[in-house]
């Protein structure tokens, strides 16, 4: 009886001392995951600005393959290394977004589907192009449900982190990318080279998702995805020009267009019913056809889609 009377205060205080231990180890494997996480990031941004310079669309390509293996391979050693902390966002990253009006699946699966891709080591990319210091990708278009989703990247865009009051004595911090989309237009060409349709979209795309990170906490930094909603192509375009145009803002507050234009083949599973004049909707979904008017090119105007990324809200506290 004696023996237990004096057992359970030193079991009591081994237990104690066991738990401040454990809460100490766990508080510094945190410390060291979020300062490797940081050096991998601030590794990355380094070497993907020799990427982003590259001179051709193919030796740009290379280096971004290597540069995203290096990455999800310094993230995959770290979750090894920390595997009760796997999972877990990156130090810095704005919380994931609650959607009003939307669907958070469709940023989800827009993120997924790149991110996801480029972790298993296949890079997707139709044309790259390089413009004020960023660089911006046509990385795939595809049919979907009577429209074509057309996802662009921008990498090197800046990141701004500014401390902010949401309520009274609880200060949070804003994360931001001084980024605009000015709109995304084509042109199409027959078989000889002829002008016979374009398309003018002006505005944000439908799908726009800054930093990643907020969803797949293994996505690199530096990018913003964004994904339009265009009407099929007419059927006898052979090659499609692109000109996407976005607008950053420099660190002297001057605002400069950055702009890329591509080339590709037009192919028979991109194009639908043949058209002249076409009024696209807000969804770039639909479109009314008007009666034809002589040989000049076709037309297909698309005003300013809402921009549904701007429901996020964007503050961490």
């Amino acid at each position: 009886m004696r023996l237990f009377k004096y057992a359970l205060p030193i079991l009591f205080v081994a237990g104690l001392a066991l738990l401040a231990a454990r809460a100490w180890t766990d508080q510094a494997d945190s410390a060291d995951r979020k300062l490797l996480l940081e050096h991998a990031r601030h590794q990355f941004s380094q070497r993907a600005a020799v990427a982003r310079a590259a001179p051709d669309r193919d030796r740009y390509r290379d280096d971004l393959r290597a540069l995203l293996r290096s990455w999800f391979a310094d993230v995959t050693d770290i979750g090894n290394r920390f595997p009760m902390l796997r999972g877990q966002p990156a130090p810095f990253a704005p919380p994931p977004p609650r959607v009003r009006g939307g669907d958070v699946r469709d940023w989800q699966e827009l993120a997924e589907s790149q991110v996801g891709a480029w972790r298993e080591g296949k890079l997707e990319m139709l044309d790259s192009a390089a413009a004020q210091g960023m660089r911006l990708d046509l990385l795939r278009v595809s049919s979907v449900a009577g429209h074509l989703a057309v996802d662009v990247a921008v990498w090197g865009a800046p990141e701004e982190m500014q401390q902010d009051e949401v309520e009274t004595g609880k200060p949070g911090l804003r994360v931001g990318v001084p980024l605009v989309f000015k709109g995304l237009s084509l042109r199409f060409f027959d078989a000889k080279g002829a002008v016979i349709a374009r398309l003018d979209g002006a505005g944000e795309p439908a799908l726009r998702l800054d930093m990643p990170t907020r969803l797949v906490p293994d996505a690199p930094p530096g990018l913003t995805l964004a994904r339009y909603e265009l009407p099929l192509f007419p059927p006898d375009a052979a090659e499609v020009e692109w000109t996407l145009a976005t607008q950053v803002r420099a660190p002297s507050d001057e605002s400069r267009l950055a702009q890329a234009v591509w080339k590709t083949k037009s192919h028979p599973s991109l194009t639908g019913a043949a058209w002249s004049d076409k009024v696209v909707d807000e969804t770039g979904i639909e479109a009314k056809a008007a009666a034809p008017e002589g040989a000049r090119p076709a037309v297909a105007t698309t005003p300013a889609p809402k921009a549904r990324h701007a429901a996020w809200p964007i503050r961490e506290q």
